[in-house]
């Protein structure tokens, strides 16, 4: 009986030590929502627009003489692209574009090394007089640096940024130094590369006598001749810096305000004809004609442009006034009882007017004895002590006398032993009818709940034998005190 008394003791505690925690939650929630109200998130009308910055990545395909076999886009080298673009001109509708782009264009033909190699004429000597049997093959490492005017069809389209095509040109200007792979393997064993005329590669001419012990080969990556420097093609010495139009077309995927995913292709023209190392000068020593126009390769590529310096999309306000449509502004600020603490907040709505509150609208109780101080007759009554209805303290030989009686007294016999009462309008009771959740505590039938059926029902909550919660045994306060 002790124990259960004192986890009895602990649970009140601690329920009472808790709750003004609660009660603060509470109050931070409500702050921070009528805050919420005063913030309004409007839409930028004439925002800034700063530089982007795009990184991309995509594969180099060769359009001039000396091509690589297929005529597929995405067959190439890789190669890169670092691009910062700004808008032009008031409604922005055209970009201009500033790029840097870095790869390797590579390529090889057949057809063309075997007429090289054919006229042993035309094959270049040694300093130890051997014939060197070169071949079409090259590779030209751009780095190239240009400018672009993009439109993006903003006529059409306007600024909605969902998904947009585009089209720009522009000029850039780059140097070049075509390599050659010349050598299967190392320069000093000469392992020249030999085309045979069934479309195979072999490491000794068709020609030699010994052709039927040759091996198949097959190109290596390793470019160790430089093609300007060698002349096989006698084309003499030409200028390696350049100038390139390039012409693009793609659509611009929006991921979201500030990210957008490109995805492109371009055409770009340079004006040299000499990026393989081939051109007309040397086709002609071999019987051959070239293409006749300068050369050209494509980029496709899908680049991510970041725009991280431009105003936001839409900006945060805060307002010193919250307009709200359809908002009952009497029921806010609605104070029923007077006492200067509105209903939203009061704790205590039905305070007799005049009497004076704290700040959650409830009338003061200095001695902390559950009677307010307009209703205490006894307003010094030492803390814990058992006071009536009067808030005057009752001594432990009337307390002993009231637990004693073995049996129910009459209605007009009782002394009430109060427990501080609650204002609260969450809480009503109809006079003289217990409500039916309670009716099975008034074991004697006679239509009230005496104080002490209101013990033995406390006693039977912290038995734990009754199915009711904290809030039920508070109702049950409330409604005694009611009657």
């Amino acid at each position: 009986m002790i124990i259960r008394k004192i986890f009895a003791w602990i649970f009140t505690l601690t329920f009472f030590v808790l709750c003004p925690f609660i009660l603060i939650a509470q109050d931070e929630d409500d702050e921070d929502y009528y805050m919420s109200m005063l913030i309004q998130e409007v839409e930028v009308e004439n925002p800034v627009y700063k530089p982007v910055i795009a990184l991309g990545a995509g594969v180099l395909h060769y359009l001039g003489d000396i091509k690589n076999p297929g005529s597929n886009p995405l067959s190439g080298t890789p190669g890169y692209k670092l691009n910062v673009s700004t808008f032009v001109g008031k409604k922005n509708f055209y970009k201009l574009n500033f790029y840097f782009m870095y790869g390797n264009l590579q390529g090889h033909d057949f057809n063309i090394s075997r007429s090289m190699q054919l006229d042993v004429n035309n094959l270049n000597v040694d300093d130890d007089g051997d014939l060197i049997y070169h071949n079409s093959s090259f590779r030209t490492e751009l780095f190239l640096g240009g400018v672009s005017f993009e439109y993006g069809f903003g006529h059409w389209f306007g600024l909605t940024k969902r998904f947009k095509p585009f089209l720009s040109l522009g000029v850039s200007s780059f140097n070049f130094s075509p390599k050659g792979n010349i050598f299967n393997g190392d320069e000093l064993n000469k392992n020249h590369y030999h085309f045979w005329s069934d479309g195979t590669i072999r490491n000794l001419p068709e020609s030699h006598p010994n052709h039927w012990n040759a091996t198949f080969v097959s190109f290596d990556n390793d470019w160790e001749k430089d093609l300007l420097k060698e002349d096989y093609h006698g084309i003499g010495k030409y200028s390696q810096l350049a100038v390139m139009v390039p012409f693009e077309v793609g659509v611009d995927f929006y991921l979201s305000y500030r990210v957008n995913l490109r995805v492109s292709t371009s055409i770009n023209y340079a004006f040299t004809d000499l990026l393989d190392n081939y051109n007309e000068q040397a086709a002609s020593k071999y019987g051959l004609t070239s293409n006749g126009y300068d050369d050209m390769f494509l980029f496709t590529n899908f680049s991510l442009h970041f725009d991280l310096f431009s105003d936001p999309k839409y900006i945060k306000i805060e307002q010193e006034f919250a307009e709200l449509e359809y908002f009952d502004y009497d029921v806010m600020f609605a104070d029923q009882d007077g006492d200067g603490v509105f209903d939203r907040f009061d704790e205590c709505p039905d305070t007799p007017l005049g009497v004076e509150v704290d700040s959650l609208g409830c009338p003061f109780d200095m001695d902390g004895d559950g009677i307010p101080d307009f209703m205490d007759n006894e307003p010094n009554t030492p803390r814990g002590s058992v006071v009536d209805d009067g808030g005057v303290q009752i001594t432990s030989d009337v307390l002993a006398q009231m637990f004693e009686r073995p049996t129910a007294v009459r209605r007009e016999e009782i002394r009430v032993l109060p427990v501080a009462p609650i204002w609260t309008r969450s809480i009503t009771f109809e006079p003289g009818i217990i409500p039916n959740k309670f009716r099975r505590f008034d074991t004697d039938g006679d239509g009230y709940i005496s104080f002490q059926e209101l013990l033995k029902t406390v006693e039977q909550f912290f038995d734990g034998t009754l199915d009711m919660s904290v809030e039920d045994i508070y109702e049950m306060n409330n409604f005694f005190f009611s009657q």
